[in-house]
């Protein structure tokens, strides 16, 4: 009686085929997801605000009039709109490259487009949207709002700003990355790194709310330049690591495992 090694011939899912890197590996997107992160902290502290309201609307007269401070608000909402469009259409555009090139290398060359673009396109959205949640919680003091008969009190205000912004930038990343295999998979990676986004902004709330409790939330990105670092690397190692688990990352792991081994299992002759 003697023992042997089973062939190794059968092809594994970790293969070199389009099989072998797809779902995108967990470590390597959300690596790329960091760097993109911190790309993002560059560019907001590099072009922002590249818009400012002009200084003769800025300096109101003591004691300022209504009508002036109407207008002031106005300008600077759409100002800002403008500013955050750029930031974060650009972060967007990063992201989504990001995670398309270090989870398929050089054949991600779609996916990367797509992503970029997507991602990009929908960041100027989510900017925005985010723009007029904040925009409205600093003019009410943080009053209650009502939206589709839900109250959002502050705190719930400031993880739909936040979610606005960051799930439909990873909707946008996930779309990208799940155009590698197309169909199915890029309605399933989008609605990761949308859920991604939305479940960070949650976790990042609530996180800041017990750990920093001064910590202003009342704005679209946060204040000081630490807490800006650690708000884009929170944000987008979240939307990669969903995209990576809800594509089916931690399946393809746990499968190639036990195919490993019942191939170390030795065959009795």
């Amino acid at each position: 009686m003697s023992t042997a090694q089973q062939p190794s011939g059968q092809p594994h899912l970790g293969s070199s085929g389009a099989d072998g890197i797809w779902p995108p590996r967990l470590g390597r997107i959300v690596f790329g997801a960091l760097l993109a992160g911190g790309i993002g902290w560059v560019i907001l502290k590099s072009v922002y605000p590249i818009f400012e309201v002009p200084p003769e609307m800025a300096i109101l007269p003591n004691p300022p009039p209504t009508e002036k401070i109407i207008e002031l608000e106005k300008v600077q909402y759409a100002i800002d709109g403008q500013n955050f469009s750029i930031v974060f259409g650009l972060t967007g555009a990063v992201l989504g490259a990001y995670c398309a090139v270090f989870a398929f290398v050089a054949k991600g060359l779609r996916p990367l487009l797509i992503a970029a673009i997507a991602a990009g396109a929908l960041g100027v959205v989510g900017a925005n949207l985010s723009n007029e949640i904040f925009t409205r919680i600093r003019l009410t003091s943080g009053s209650d709002r009502v939206l589709l008969g839900i109250t959002f009190d502050a705190m719930k205000q400031a993880i739909l700003g936040y979610a606005s912004l960051w799930g439909l930038i990873g909707l946008g990343v996930g779309v990208g990355v799940g155009s590698f295999r197309g169909g199915a998979e890029m309605v399933t990676s989008g609605i990761a790194g949308l859920a991604g986004g939305f479940v960070t902004a949650m976790l990042y709330v609530l996180g800041v709310g017990q750990l920093s409790p001064n910590e202003s939330m009342s704005h679209v990105f946060p204040l000081g330049s630490s807490s800006q670092v650690i708000w884009f690397l929170v944000f987008c190692m979240g939307i990669a690591a969903a995209i990576a688990l809800g594509s089916g990352e931690n399946a393809k792991r746990q499968d190639s495992m036990q195919t490993d081994s019942r191939d170390q299992e030795p065959l009795l002759y």
